[in-house]
């Protein structure tokens, strides 16, 4: 844990300079809404997505005062490699039946949330943002 500790310590210092300098400075993580599900044969997935979006509510709470905006975007489905590393036959069948069925995110949408989550004016912080297809359920 100390180790993790020290690896916070040493970009939130940079965080907090650029802060100071221009006034405001973000911190945007991305999760999953995996972080807030339980999805049977995901629990190591959402254990890990859930640790980072709690991690960004921390400090957010911490760094506010220091004019540092946290955000975590946690997006639903996303077309990216990362199914072609789920290691259940059933898992990787189940989603590739989701991709005929809806038309999921792409890479780019995140990033274009990024983007939009970075140019709000200083004053506004978006703490947490859930980024769906449309037709995916909750």
């Amino acid at each position: 844990m100390k180790g993790l500790t020290n690896v916070i310590a040493a970009f939130t210092h940079q965080l907090v300079r650029a802060a100071a300098e221009r006034g405001v400075a973000d911190l945007i993580n991305t999760s999953s809404v995996a972080a807030q599900s339980v999805l049977p044969a995901f629990a190591v997935y959402a254990g890990t997505k859930a640790y980072v979006s709690h991690l960004s509510r921390n400090l957010r709470a911490e760094l506010a005062a220091k004019k540092v905006r946290v955000s975590v975007i946690e997006p639903g489905l996303v077309d990216t490699e990362l199914q072609n590393h789920v290691g259940s036959d059933e898992v990787r069948a189940a989603l590739e039946g989701a991709k005929q069925l809806l038309e999921w995110l792409t890479p780019l949408d995140i990033a274009e949330t990024v983007r939009f989550v970075a140019r709000l004016p200083p004053r506004v912080n978006l703490p947490r943002i859930t980024v769906m297809p449309i037709g995916q359920p909750a």
